[in-house]
């Protein structure tokens, strides 16, 4: 699951029905047009799975929580976006699609144990890696670039949010015992780069 900073442009959100026709238009879009995701979807279609996406309306976050992006339905393989975020945040689409889809990938090509923590971190690694969730200038953006501290502002990134995922998990049961399952899958993981050549 992903989540993302809610509020945005400082305009009241469309209407539900509206959020959800932005939401379908935003995520055609993506997905015709954005090299990453075509690469995707052709991956998984050669692993014979097909990945629903939908739209849908989610509960508003708890007071001090930030609203959740979507996430990849592990029970039916599907992948949903929250259409309140979308219409918050519809720059992000793109790259929360490819998030989701390489959890899609990995769970197809290796039928992960999502209450094993350390497959639960593999995909999250490759997700935050080549997605573009961790690339230097959304680092910047989201003022965790440090300017004596730019070397392997990349990795920090990964791991960062490869452990915050991992944390949700109802089978982790702290925020060390996440910090070590990434710690276990990063010398593997952090190099697979499939379906891609390298980091899109």
């Amino acid at each position: 699951r992903r989540g993302g900073m809610s509020g945005g442009s400082g305009s009241e959100p469309p209407a539900e029905a509206e959020q959800h026709e932005l939401c379908t238009s935003l995520v055609s879009k993506a997905m015709s047009g954005c090299k990453r995701l075509q690469q995707l979807r052709q991956a998984l279609e050669a692993l014979g799975v097909d990945v629903p996406i939908e739209c849908i309306r989610c509960p508003e976050p708890e007071p001090g929580q930030t609203a959740t992006a979507g996430g990849y339905m592990t029970a039916n393989g599907s992948v949903v976006l929250c259409q309140e975020w979308v219409a918050h945040q519809p720059a992000e689409v793109p790259n929360t699609l490819a998030h989701e889809l390489i959890h899609a990938y990995d769970d197809s090509r290796a039928h992960l144990d999502w209450f094993n923590l350390t497959h639960h971190a593999c995909t999250e690694i490759r997700a935050a890696q080549l997605s573009g969730d961790c690339t230097f200038g959304r680092e910047l953006d989201r003022s965790n670039i440090n300017p004596i501290r730019i070397a392997k502002a990349g990795e920090r990134c990964v791991r960062r949010r490869a452990q915050l995922s991992v944390a949700m998990n109802p089978a982790c049961t702290s925020a060390l015992a996440a910090a070590d399952a990434v710690q276990r899958a990063w010398n593997i993981c952090s190099k697979d780069f499939a379906p891609f050549e390298k980091v899109p």
